[in-house]
């Protein structure tokens, strides 16, 4: 059994310990002799369990300092000649983004907002700031974290051309084959190759941002907060584009993507252990190896319930504060508000986006003010702009050798 299970069962343990007790304080009573038997046996487990834990953590820490290359503990670290101190990005002499935010609107006495890049959008964002707008955060959004995530390069905005293998005659890879041959002798031809190209052409992104002008004035102390607000207001656009946007001046979203492999339903209005199987054997066998769910909250009472043949719970707990994720059939799930509801199409995806879900990232942020929307209400509202595009590689689900077909987006349909 491997740590991550024990630190799961353990988990787990505790969880049924605590529901004993629970019950007896609800009931307000004490707990009966069968509860205090059960409560016991749950605490030996738990003990054992712990022993073995930290015995094993101890195993794997020695494992890794013996890995470790003698020569490397004996060279200090500034004497790697490769070693860089962490770059200072550019703040453009602002002291946070609500200064900055602050002169955009009442002007700059010190002459700072003129040697920032500008456009028909706005003015560029120093990137001090910015970057932390625009960071991936794992735990507030599902996919770009977990996609392939492009560089900007020198030309932003300009359509950025990626090859991808059609389907050919000869399976998933478009008919690319290799071949074991004798020294000498000649190779045989490859068989109907089909390299096109797939376009990413990033889009404008805005955001209004109306922050309270006393806030505004107090920008040394709202500084973070302001910051943050404009980090949300980013990641619920994108996320919400890149999950099922349509394609038409956004990004192409994995539940609208034709490159993904959609599974009909066992049972309508529901999601059956079938349902799940299925959608496994549909999977890239490549992709498995990081893939995970994206279920709907609306399906989680359905879900967390599910039991295999024997009874056994499909779903597995997992562990916040140790980092442990909950599964589902020992795949890590991810719940979310923003697909469709339990029953219908795509209240559950299986997938795997790295490599295969592709983002380019364009130019910006750009901020610009309107000096009236909201006027009344004593408020000023930011207008942040931003590029980026993104859609799946595969273009259509691959035929593997077995007649199979899969994908590394699989869709429970309605």
């Amino acid at each position: 059994m491997k740590l991550q299970e024990l630190l799961q069962k353990h988990a787990a343990k505790c969880d049924e310990q605590q529901a004993i007790v629970d019950k007896a304080v609800s009931e307000g009573r004490g707990m009966t002799e069968e509860e205090k038997t059960k409560f016991n046996d749950l605490q030996k487990e738990i003990d054992a369990l712990a022993e073995t834990i930290e015995a094993a953590r101890k195993v794997q820490d020695r494992s890794k300092k013996l890995d470790e290359p003698l020569e490397d503990k004996k060279v200090a670290v500034f004497a790697d000649p490769s070693w860089k101190q962490e770059e200072k990005l550019d703040d453009a002499g602002f002291k946070n983004i609500g200064e900055f935010l602050y002169c955009v609107k009442h002007g700059d006495s010190k002459g700072r907002l003129k040697n920032l890049a500008t456009s028909d959008v706005g003015i560029m964002i120093p990137p001090a700031f910015s970057q932390n707008i625009m960071r991936l955060q794992p735990e507030e959004e599902i996919v770009a974290p977990r996609a392939n995530v492009l560089e900007q390069g020198d030309q932003p905005n300009a359509e950025f051309k990626v090859p991808y293998l059609q389907q050919g005659q000869n399976g998933a890879l478009g008919g690319v084959a290799l071949y074991w041959e004798a020294e000498g002798v000649d190779l045989q031809n490859i068989v109907n190759p089909k390299i096109k190209d797939m376009g990413l052409k990033p889009s404008k992104i805005a955001g209004l941002c109306p922050i309270n002008n006393e806030t505004l004035l107090n920008w040394s102390a709202a500084g973070s907060f302001i910051e943050n607000l404009l980090r949300m207001a980013f990641i619920e656009g994108r996320d919400e584009k890149f999950l099922s946007g349509s394609g038409a001046g956004v990004p192409l979203g994995i539940l609208n993507s034709p490159g993904a492999y959609k599974v009909a339903r066992n049972t309508s209005g529901t999601i059956k252990l079938d349902d799940l199987a299925n959608m496994r054997k549909h999977l890239l066998p490549q992709a498995y190896n990081g893939a995970f769910w994206i279920a709907s909250i609306d399906a989680m009472p359905t879900l967390t319930t599910l039991t295999d043949g024997q009874g056994r719970l499909i779903w597995m707990p997992g562990n916040v504060a140790a980092g442990i994720p909950e599964t589902i059939l020992g795949l890590p799930v991810i719940w979310t508000g923003k697909t469709s509801l339990l029953g219908e199409e795509g209240d559950l995806i299986l997938c795997n986006l790295n490599p295969y879900y592709l983002i380019k990232p364009g130019a910006g942020p750009f901020v610009a003010i309107s000096e009236h929307y909201l006027f009344g209400s004593d408020k000023t509202v930011f207008r942040i702009v931003a590029y980026v595009d993104g859609q799946l590689w595969v273009k259509e689900p691959l035929k593997l050798k077995n007649g199979v077909e899969v994908s590394p987006v699989v869709i429970l349909k309605k």
